[in-house]
């Protein structure tokens, strides 16, 4: 019936990406990590169970796209740090309506005071973006720049389809930033990225939606293990 050949299907999919994944990581190609877009917060114990599966960067969620910080980004970073994950990255979803995104950056980085994390994405994906897309880069620029003023790593959440709705695909306005882009093909690999907005070479990949681990429902993320941040500055 339909039912089993659905299942069929998503077990195959999932199939695949097992075994891509655990391929990637024996051979120690590639690194595999989460971020948060829920008010999930991981424990120091469910990180132990994540690192168990390999797991091992984080990138937690800080502003919320209606204007506040997230209650739950300093847990989540002290969290990671005591379960001795070292690779934590920040990410700022934008409240478009609310305006300021210069004040929408210093707001998160106060909040965040005296804790260590590493890059600072900024995500742009179609939510509230006016249709007005010189608007849309003046917004995005001016975020990127004041991140810029504060951090040395700051990239860009984003992929070809987002981009282009909101900025049109050949802007390259923030193409001197770091690239992490969403497909959920379940694929450790950059083999499905097609170049836009300025950037040839990704940094990292979303590549799932949907996967549990040590019963909680995570993104997962993927980056190759010879990346170096120097590489792309």
């Amino acid at each position: 019936g339909i039912n089993a050949e659905y299942m069929g299907i998503i077990l195959l999919i999932m199939t695949q990406y097992w075994v891509a994944a655990m391929l990637c990581i024996a051979f120690a190609s590639c690194r595999l990590g989460v971020d948060i877009p829920n008010p999930l917060i991981i424990s120091v114990d469910l990180w132990t169970c994540l690192k168990t599966n390999n797991v091992n960067f984080l990138t937690a969620r800080a502003y919320r796209s209606y204007g506040v910080v997230d209650p739950n980004v300093i847990a989540n970073i002290k969290n990671a740090r005591e379960a001795g994950i070292k690779d934590v990255d920040i990410y700022i979803f934008p409240c478009i309506p609310c305006g300021n995104p210069r004040k929408q950056v210093t707001d998160t980085l106060d909040h965040l005071k005296g804790h260590e994390f590493g890059i600072v994405w900024m995500d742009v994906e179609e939510y509230a973006w006016t249709k007005d897309k010189e608007a849309n880069k003046k917004f995005i620029t001016e975020m990127l720049d004041e991140l810029s003023k504060h951090r040395k790593l700051v990239g860009v959440y984003t992929n070809w389809y987002e981009w282009d709705k909101i900025v049109g695909r050949e802007w390259d306005g923030a193409s001197k930033h770091l690239l992490w882009y969403p497909h959920w093909d379940h694929d450790p690999t950059f083999k499905d990225f097609k170049p836009f907005g300025g950037w040839r070479t990704p940094y990292r990949k979303q590549m799932t939606c949907d996967t549990y681990y040590c019963k909680e429902k995570f993104l997962v993320d993927y980056q190759p293990q010879t990346y170096h941040i120097f590489e792309f500055h």
